[in-house]
This record gives structure tokens, sequence and C-alpha cells, in this order.
């Protein structure tokens, strides 16, 4: 800010003073030219006079004659030559050579004789060298006055903007600041009003938000543990299977529920991101099977889970089957046919595909579906479970990327963890058991997983 304040100044000090010091000094010249022409006349008309008195009384034009006018107090000061021609005579001289370029004053006298008198251009460059130097001089003072001022400027600028920018990072650190003192520049304390007024908002919507959310922990809290209570006891004591499989499955759900509400809670109090570990993905798509085959089955649709009995990643288990949920959810409202989840992976990267056979994705929305607010024209959801999917790949250090607009083909990319590769033969992903008697997967413990989502209707 000081560099460009005074950059600025001085170079409208000096464009000023061009502007104005050469036509100053080009006038000064004309102006000198002028007043030793006129002198030169001046000089001219006393000779012819003198000449005149002479020539009345008998007395003889000679050179000493001539030397007296150079001599005169009144021209002192000014170097010249004189020079008279008499009919018949040769010319007659006194005074300093003329040279080239010399300024001029020749014609007749009264007794057909010619005067000429003669000035140096030196006396035109000496006069005009001395306004050269003031006109320097009052440049140099005109820079020295623009730097000074410059810096005061810059300091009574830059000091205030810098306090006010240590306000800002203040006000987003949540750190409390002092009263704002009054800098004298208007607008930078106007600024610095409504950047207070703002905080002071955004701590009160904060302060608000924060009591919200823990109101609505606790009281999701007594109804959840209410339930799994419930849900528990109908698994202990229920003889049927199907019944203890959907007390199981729910189970699962209030789990994943609870940890979903702990971390949208503590969230905003933690600063640091989260640790991925290894991810087990049979065991992420297992459940995923389990909890949407009823729906799929209701519907009329096939999900199909295809994942390789060893498929280890780096990630959340939570965030992750929260994506996987939200993408199968996705297909189940949006898409049609069978869906099919599948995972595909090397030693570096494993990629989980969600794909159906429905119409796809209407190509005006294209990659913008992951997009907030982003949802199907005869969607009237709100659009934010995508984004919220991408950025829950994202913190782990995975990314989601639409493969397909039609068929819509989705596509989870994360790092492969380390595990035992010895058989990565895929087969589908046990589903809920049907009537027929399939056998009923061994109940797995509560493990705190984060997952629902908000269905993203993206698609028309």
């Amino acid at each position: 800010m000081r560099q460009r304040i005074l950059q600025a100044t001085l170079i409208t000090v000096l464009l000023s003073t061009l502007m104005l010091g050469i036509p100053l000094a080009v006038s000064w010249l004309s102006i000198v030219q002028r007043d030793l022409s006129n002198t030169a006349w001046e000089i001219r008309r006393q000779t012819v006079t003198t000449i005149d008195q002479r020539i009345s009384r008998g007395q003889p034009v000679d050179e000493a004659m001539l030397q007296s006018i150079v001599s005169s107090p009144a021209n002192t000061n000014l170097r010249f030559r004189v020079t008279v021609t008499m009919p018949g005579q040769e010319p007659i001289s006194a005074g300093a050579p003329a040279g080239r370029n010399a300024t001029t004053a020749s014609g007749p006298g009264l007794h057909s004789d010619i005067v000429t008198v003669a000035i140096p251009q030196s006396e035109a460059r000496s006069q005009t060298a001395s306004a050269w130097v003031l006109i320097i001089v009052a440049s140099l003072a005109s820079l020295s006055i623009g730097v000074s001022v410059a810096l005061w400027q810059a300091q009574r600028i830059s000091a205030p903007l810098a306090r006010l920018t240590l306000r800002a990072e203040a006000l987003g650190t949540g750190r409390t600041r002092a009263p704002w003192e009054a800098s004298g520049i208007p607008e930078i304390d106007t600024v610095a009003e409504q950047l207070a007024n703002s905080g002071a908002l955004l701590n009160e919507r904060l302060e608000a938000e924060s009591a919200l959310a823990s109101d609505a922990s606790h009281q999701l809290r007594t109804p959840l543990t209410a339930l799994s209570m419930r849900l528990d006891e109908i698994l202990a004591t229920s003889s049927e299977e199907w019944v203890r499989e959907e007390a199981r499955i729910s189970l699962e759900q209030i789990d994943r529920l609870t940890s979903v509400v702990h971390d949208l809670i503590n969230a905003p109090r933690s600063s640091q991101r989260r640790t991925p570990g290894v991810v087990e993905l049979r065991s992420v798509l297992t459940q995923q099977s389990e909890e949407w085959s009823p729906a799929f089955r209701a519907a009329g649709r096939e999900l199909n889970i295809q994942v390789p009995r060893t498929a280890a990643v780096w990630g959340s288990i939570g965030p992750l089957t929260q994506v996987v949920a939200t993408l199968v959810e996705n297909s189940l409202a949006h898409g049609g046919g069978r869906t099919q989840v599948k995972v595909r992976r090397n030693e570096r990267s494993t990629v989980i595909e969600v794909s159906d056979e429905g119409e796809g994705i209407d190509p005006r929305l294209g990659k913008r579906v992951f997009e907030r607010s982003i949802s199907g024209a005869k969607s009237s959801g709100t659009g934010v479970g995508l984004a919220l999917a991408r950025t829950l790949v994202e913190d782990d250090g995975g990314r989601l990327e639409l493969l397909s607009e039609s068929p819509a083909v989705f596509g989870v990319f994360l790092i492969s963890a380390p595990g035992d590769d010895g058989d990565d033969a895929e087969d589908a992903a046990p589903a809920r058991p049907s009537e027929q008697g399939s056998v009923m997967p061994r109940r797995r413990g509560r493990s705190g997983r984060t997952g629902g989502s908000e269905r993203p209707h993206h698609r028309p």
C-alpha cells in the first residue's frame, strides 16, 4: 500500500513538472529572444540619433563614437556589436563579435547610412540558462514535497488498513477484539463498523445453532435409546427368524442415526479433520444390501451388489456408508431397472461403481449434479445429497465422479489399503434373507458407524 501510494504520487508530480516545466522553458526562451530583439532595435535607434547629431555639428562618425555607445552605462550588462556603413566609406564597427545566429536589428539612417546592431546568441543562452536553473530547482522542490506528502498519506492510510486486516482475521478465528479506534478516514471506519456488526450477528447465529444442536441431541437421545432397548428386547424374545432379522437391521440403522447426530453436533467444534482408517468394503456393502433390498423388491426392482471377498480401502466407515447409501437411494428414487453396485480394484486404487438401467441424467444438468441446490426438474428435494457425498469422500482423500450420464453411472474412487489379495473373486453381497429360508447372517454388533442420507433428487 505504501509503495503504491508513493509511486502514484511521484509519477503525478513528475508528469506535472514535465507538463508545466517544458512549456515554461520554451516560453521563457521566446520572451528572452523577443526582449533582445527589442533591445537591439532600441540601440540602433540611439545610434541613428547620435550619428545625426554628430553630422549636424560637423563631427566625424568614427569607431570611437560607436565604442562610446557600446560602453555607455545603459548597455554595460549587454554584449553587442554596432556596425555603420556610410556612403562611399568602409563599414565602421565596435563591440564584441556577434558570431552566428545573432539577434540583429538593421536599417537605413537619416544620412543614407546603414546601421546594424547584432547581439550574440550567447546572451540569449545565458539568460535562458538562469530560467532553466530556476525551473529545475522548483521541480526538485516539488518532488521533495510530493515524496513527503506521499509518505505521510501512505502511513495515514496503510496503518488503519493493517489494523482492519487484523480485526477481520480475529473475526474469522472467533477471538474477541477491543473496540475500534477511529482512524479519521470515514470509509475505513465505516467498513470496520460494519465488520463489527457482522461479527456480532455471526456470533449470535453460531450460538443459536449450537444451542439448537445441543437441544436436538438431548431430545433425540432419549427416544433413540428407548427404541434401541425395545428392539433389543424383540431380538432377544422373538422366536420368528424374520422378526429377529428386521430388528437387527433396525438396530443398525438406529446406531448409524445416533452416530450421525453425534458427528453433526461435534463437527463445528472440531478443528481437525478425521483420520481415515482401513475399511473392509464387503461389510459395508453387505449392510447396504440388507438395508435396501426390501425397498427395491417393493418397487419391483433388483439390487445387485458385487464385491471381492477381500477389498480394503483407506477411509472412514461411517461417511463411506453414508456415501454408498446416498448413491443407492438416488438410484432407487430416480433410476430404473436393475441397480448394480460393483467394486473394481488394483494395488493403488479401488472404485465403487453404482449404475442402473434408467433413462439417466438430464443432459442440461450434466456434472452440475454435485452442486448444492441442483436437483431434477420433477424433484422437490434440496439437491444436497450428492454434494454432501462428494465432500465426505474428498475428506478421506478420495473423489466421487459421474462416469456416465445415460445410463447413470457414479464412481467412488478410494485408496486401496493393504489386505489379503489371495482371493479376489467377486460374488454377490448377501441380501436380506427371503421367505424361502435363506440362512440369516450372524448379527453384527453395533459399530456406531455413521449413515443415513438425504435423498439427492437430481434426475428429471
